[in-house]
């Protein structure tokens, strides 16, 4: 664990060792997690209003949902390798896994939409126009 300021030091403590050391490997990952340790699970019957999905360490979500309806959906350059996947809802956090370990799980009461796919949206899709980000 090199070149971490105080703050990041502090989120780290937060974290059960196993998962803090994979910090220099998973490093947004890791972060994202420790950031949201604390936070309670949403609570019963939470209907999110976004949705996004991460692989990897991308910046912009590979799956996007606004109020059950498919925004961007962009899974088509992913190595068949990806490592990690994180689920950010409502701007928060809910569920980081890595290397097939579930890390972080706050996703509580949330109840996952039957999402809506537009033509429109899946024809981006597959030429690869993004919506999102």
């Amino acid at each position: 664990m090199t070149n971490l300021s105080e703050y990041e030091l502090q989120l780290l403590s937060k974290l059960p060792l196993d998962i803090a050391s994979l910090v220099n490997t998973y490093r947004t990952d890791i972060f994202n997690a420790a950031e949201f340790w604390d936070e309670p699970p949403f609570p019963e019957n939470h209907v999110p209003e976004f949705i996004e999905i991460y692989y990897g360490d991308a910046e912009t979500p590979h799956i996007f949902i606004v109020n059950g309806e498919l925004k961007d959906y962009n899974v088509t350059n992913l190595p068949d390798n990806t490592k990690s996947i994180s689920v950010l809802i409502d701007d928060q956090w809910a569920y980081i896994q890595i290397e097939g370990d579930v890390i972080l799980n706050r996703l509580g009461g949330v109840v996952l939409p039957d999402v809506l796919v537009s033509p429109s949206t899946l024809i981006n899709s597959l030429v690869g126009v993004t919506n999102h980000g």
